[in-house]
């Protein structure tokens, strides 16, 4: 949930101005770190804070008119440099590698969550078996493509609080945001050119490019999901498709593996074949 964190700052500073929306700001800060003292979260409390820097640079660029690109790249080059310096300097003060601690942890997680499958008395040997083999694939790939989890985090994070803050601006007043409907944000076209160059790196017979391929893909894989809901937000605008059947849409989507990866391949075909045709979409 700390994805959510930059959202609130964002609107306050976006509504009050930036100058009494920090001084608002400031105080919360202080009254919640007053409070995460004495309920031993300090470290939480200091994570969730590092999140508070995408608010002022979404909320710079709402006000000096930035588009959503500029906006997205800027957030999510500055939050990945937040983060990387955060971990460097938490790895001098606890002496240890963040990132190792983070794949030791969920490798041991894994571990926990199998022995839970194994004292099962409901599960057949063979269906046991089965679980264990995916287990391992899975400790296998996690280290392999952590880099792009990483990375696919901070974009989830930028985009959330972009889609979600820009329909809270435009919910108190439309004239607030300067950024476009979500059904019409697009990706540069020139983008795709590293979809296809992942693609054939990835099926050339050299470990390491294989590797680096593969978590640009998975992170391309994830941008072009955002523009092929865009495309599917576009469509339900044009037809004007009641708001629980949406909701039921994305819920399904989201839920389902096949679901995102049609969407982000709908979001690539959007850039040879115009999918929402009409540039004139105002809702």
């Amino acid at each position: 949930m700390r994805i959510f964190v930059p959202l609130p700052a964002f609107y306050i500073l976006v509504i009050y101005g930036e100058i009494r929306g920090s001084s608002l700001l400031i105080k919360s800060i202080l009254a919640a770190g007053l409070g995460a003292l004495p309920l031993g979260i300090l470290p939480d409390f200091f994570y969730s804070v590092l999140f508070l820097p995408l608010a002022y640079i979404l909320a710079r660029a709402v006000r000096n008119k930035h588009s959503v690109l500029r906006a997205g790249t800027t957030g999510a080059v500055i939050l990945t440099s937040i983060w990387v310096i955060g971990a460097i300097f938490y790895g001098m003060v606890e002496q240890t590698h963040p990132y190792k601690q983070i794949l030791a942890t969920l490798d041991s997680s894994l571990d926990a969550t199998f022995a839970v499958y194994q004292q099962s008395t409901d599960i057949a040997p063979d269906t046991l078996a089965q679980i264990e083999l995916a287990f391992k694939r899975i400790r296998t790939i996690i280290p392999e493509i952590f880099p792009a989890i990483l990375l696919i985090t901070v974009l989830i994070t930028v985009w959330i609080n972009l889609l979600f803050g820009d329909l809270l601006l435009k919910r108190k007043d439309a004239r607030l945001s300067p950024w476009q409907p979500y059904g019409q944000w697009r990706l540069p076209d020139h983008l795709v050119w590293l979809v296809v160059a992942s693609g054939f790196f990835l099926m050339l017979p050299l470990p390491l490019l294989n590797k680096i391929s593969l978590n640009c893909m998975l992170v391309m894989g994830v941008v072009y999901f955002f523009q092929g809901l865009a495309v599917l937000t576009s469509l339900f605008n044009k037809w004007n498709v009641p708001w629980a059947f949406r909701f039921f849409v994305y819920s399904l989507i989201l839920i389902q593996a096949y679901g995102i990866i049609f969407i982000s391949i709908a979001g690539l075909i959007d850039v040879w074949f115009d999918l929402r045709k009409s540039q004139n979409e105002t809702t």
